[in-house]
């Protein structure tokens, strides 16, 4: 894989995206410090959790009504699963910050509450779109 370019990455996603990216500052945070730090397969792992969560999120909207309660307790246990994946290798990357914008992270972001799960959420849109341009790299490769 060619050295990546952190510019290069954002103005990609950003296009994958039609600049539709819900907290771009942060996104643009997360893979400057990933490639500066060279955490880059850290980063795609994020990307693919963030990827896999918005797609299971999505699974449980469209079936509300899912009359199969062990179905429901499966998909429901994998959501909760990829959550704390996600939040260890946000934490591992985030680790790289200043401890300011490392706070800043933590408060918007790992907090218990309704507004940070939502601030997560679509954190994970914007991450899935790396998981894209991660995915069109490897097929260029």
């Amino acid at each position: 894989m060619k050295k990546l370019n952190q510019i290069e990455i954002l103005d990609e996603v950003k296009k994958l995206s039609d600049n539709k990216l819900n907290h771009l500052e942060d996104l643009e945070r997360l893979i400057t410090i990933s490639v500066k730090k060279n955490l880059i397969s850290e980063l795609e792992s994020l990307s693919f959790q963030a990827k896999y969560i918005t797609g299971l999120i999505q699974v449980i909207k469209r079936r509300e009504n899912i009359s199969d309660e062990n179905y429901s307790i499966k998909i429901k246990d994998e959501l909760v699963e990829s959550y704390n994946k996600l939040k260890i290798l946000l934490a591992k990357i985030t680790n790289n910050f200043s401890p300011f914008i490392e706070n800043i992270f933590k408060e918007k972001y790992f907090q218990l509450t309704q507004s940070s799960l939502n601030d997560l959420n679509l954190l994970c849109q914007d991450l899935s779109f790396l998981k894209l341009y991660f995915n069109d790299l490897k097929q260029k490769g």
